[in-house]
């Protein structure tokens, strides 16, 4: 059963402005944490919340998770132009991709978290909060 993880996979990587950034052989598209020595720019993304739907007798099956984007990468205008792809491919997303019903995406917030000393590299974040079907 497909996920609201496997629709968003689908939909960065199969995106022209964000797979001319991050490359499409494999997208540099990584869940929660990129693999080991990834090559840069990069993007993770990581559900923050999963708030539902709730009403009287039952509930409507829908889901608005929160779901933060960090893009990575060498310079810190690349890491914007990133965020420019990552807005323009999420932002107001709606439709059904890898069999999930995505209702509506919200740009909710975006910053500078600065050059990480560890890998060296800039990185930014970028909310979203995708409503869909479960």
């Amino acid at each position: 059963m497909a996920t609201i993880e496997d629709a968003i996979f689908t939909r960065g990587s199969t995106f022209g402005g964000l797979t001319a950034l991050l490359g499409t052989n494999p997208t540099r598209l990584y869940p929660v944490q990129a693999p080991q020595n990834a090559v840069a720019p990069y993007v993770t993304y990581q559900m923050i919340s999963g708030p539902r739907e709730h009403a009287m007798g039952s509930d409507p099956g829908v889901a608005h998770p929160r779901f933060q984007f960090s893009p990575w990468a060498k310079t810190r205008t690349e890491a914007k132009a990133i965020t420019v792809q990552l807005i323009a491919c999420y932002s107001r997303w709606r439709g059904v991709v890898a069999t999930i019903d995505v209702l509506d995406s919200f740009l909710d917030n975006e910053g500078d978290l600065g050059l990480d000393d560890v890998v060296l590299l800039y990185q930014r974040f970028v909310d979203f909060i995708i409503s869909h079907r479960e």
